[in-house]
């Protein structure tokens, strides 16, 4: 928002810099009932006063540079009008340039009071020391851009010595975000599933039972392609021991070279007394329940390998 403000009071001192040589000088030359507002002759202009059409930003400094030395180049300006138009009209801008957009904007604010005799006292009040506490910013933020480029450089250098290395350091923070994701809706649904399972309990009836009540299915569907294979194990929230977990099964057995096994991957975990719903391996794992196995498909038996194997 620093910049939005900062281009929006931009556009202001450089309009009363213009506006106290004469209104004039605001006028949008394209637009005549403007000009002859600004020229005192409002009650012929045919549109209301509200209706004006002053210059942009953009053009207003260029006019007031051409009237007063301002040791801040159109160019230089640059950054502060993008800055403002990217957060007025999409939102975001490019945070790193923030203090050298605003750094510009307290130079061309200065010039123009000193020109207009505005004191600089009165109009930053208690900001008028900290206002040049951009200049430091500005100086921070050209140290971080050297900062970035020399860890750009380096992060190239380990590229070319070690790939995988490099690569794995790349992924890294990808991986930490997605888990710290994932547990954050984990506790969502443990917590869901608690508090549903103590509404449940003085109830005398299991989540299931709620949601046949609701005109809902007691479990949800399979919602992966394939067949899915079905185990239990004991659920994390409330200790019911037949919490049903789903499974896809493998193309064949993986590491177990056998024509009759298959590995499987756990997927879905449903709980119908507590209504805990867990989805995909990383959640199960989070909560200790087995993700991964394999099947026998002529007994229908399940085993895992043994450690080292």
């Amino acid at each position: 928002m620093a910049a939005l403000h900062g281009g929006l009071a931009f556009e202001h001192i450089v309009k009363a810099g213009l506006a106290a040589r004469h209104p004039s000088l605001l006028a949008d030359g394209r637009d005549f009932a403007t000009m002859l507002h600004a020229a005192g002759f409002g009650d012929q202009a045919g549109a209301p006063l509200s209706k004006v059409k002053t210059l942009g930003a953009a053009e207003a400094y260029k006019r007031l540079r051409s009237l007063l030395s301002i040791p801040v180049s159109e160019r230089d300006i640059d950054t502060l009008l993008m800055a403002r138009n990217g957060v007025a009209h999409m939102g975001f801008h490019d945070a790193t340039q923030t203090a050298d957009a605003l750094t510009q904007a307290v130079l061309v604010t200065d010039a123009v009071l000193d020109d207009i005799g505005e004191g600089e006292r009165d109009f930053w009040g208690p900001y008028r020391d900290a206002r040049h506490d951009l200049l430091v910013m500005q100086q921070d933020a050209l140290e971080e851009v050297r900062r970035l480029a020399v860890q750009e450089a380096a992060e190239a250098a380990e590229w070319e010595r070690n790939p995988l290395s490099a690569f794995i350091k790349s992924i890294k923070p990808a991986i930490e975000q997605e888990r710290e994701i994932a547990e954050k809706v984990l506790a969502t649904k443990i917590r869901y599933a608690q508090k549903l399972f103590r509404i449940c309990s003085t109830q005398r009836l299991y989540a299931s039972d709620m949601k046949s009540l609701a005109g809902m299915a007691e479990m949800r569907k399979w919602a992966r392609p394939g067949e899915c294979n079905v185990t239990h194990s004991r659920c994390p929230v409330c200790g019911y021991r037949k919490g049903v977990i789903r499974s896809r099964i493998g193309e064949d057995g993986g590491d177990v070279i056998d024509e009759n096994v298959r590995e499987c991957f756990a997927e879905m975990f449903d709980c119908p007394v507590c209504g805990l719903e867990l989805d995909g391996g990383r959640e199960l794992s989070l909560t200790g329940l087995r993700i991964h196995y394999y099947k026998d498909i002529d007994t229908g038996d399940t085993f895992t390998l043994p450690l080292g194997l």
